[in-house]
């Protein structure tokens, strides 16, 4: 039975890898609308991480953008995809390949942390965000767009595990210490790949360190 924490990393990225070997890319090439709405607006170059990244769209169209892209994920497949569409398009990527329960990132690095649908359960979900508003130098912003607990009953992607889904709620405690610019609830439309097709209920939310 695995119980140690390297134990349920080692799950979590064997799940992971066995999602992103599918033929292309599950959630398509092209940027989450949100984030590359906020990329959009950055003032080229910052340093943005992207945690959870998977298979790589939104840090290679921040590269595009002439950002500095690290692309942070547990899977060893998805990040070698991440490396494959960056060639595609002629950029550079840096990848970490961690766990977030593992990540120790340094103070003050970053000018932008983003990510969307990153699957979390507390107590990690509050680490993984600290962590991230600690990696982000003053100033800097956290931008996220996570599936709500109304998505639960639909089909258009996401866990269907209420616990590794969002609510305003839980964003307003985790960020509590920090200016929260954005965090509203809303229902849209995905067209992301083959996995996030169709309306969604989802969060958005933007915080200023």
């Amino acid at each position: 039975m695995i119980s140690t924490k390297r134990g349920v990393m080692e799950s979590v990225e064997t799940m992971w890898n066995s999602k992103f070997s599918c033929e292309g890319y599950m959630y398509g090439k092209v940027p989450n609308t949100f984030l590359k709405e906020e990329i959009d607006t950055l003032e080229p170059p910052k340093k943005i991480l992207f945690l959870g990244e998977g298979e790589g769209r939104n840090a290679v169209y921040a590269a595009v953008k002439g950002h500095e892209a690290v692309a942070l994920d547990v899977s060893s497949v998805g990040l070698k995809k991440v490396e494959a569409l960056a060639k595609e398009f002629d950029v550079t990527i840096e990848t970490v390949h961690t766990d977030l329960s593992e990540w120790q990132p340094m103070e003050e690095q970053y000018d932008v942390v983003m990510s969307s649908y990153m699957h979390l359960m507390e107590p990690l979900r509050t680490e993984a965000f600290h962590k991230a508003m600690k990696a982000l130098k003053e100033g800097g912003i956290f931008v996220g767009e996570f599936f709500s607990q109304e998505q639960l009953s639909r089909t258009s992607g996401g866990p269907k595990n209420l616990d590794l889904l969002y609510s305003v709620e839980s964003l307003q405690l985790i960020f509590k210490a920090y200016h929260i610019v954005m965090l509203e609830a809303l229902e849209i439309v995905l067209n992301e790949g083959t996995h996030h097709v169709g309306e969604a209920s989802v969060i958005r939310v933007i915080v200023k360190k």
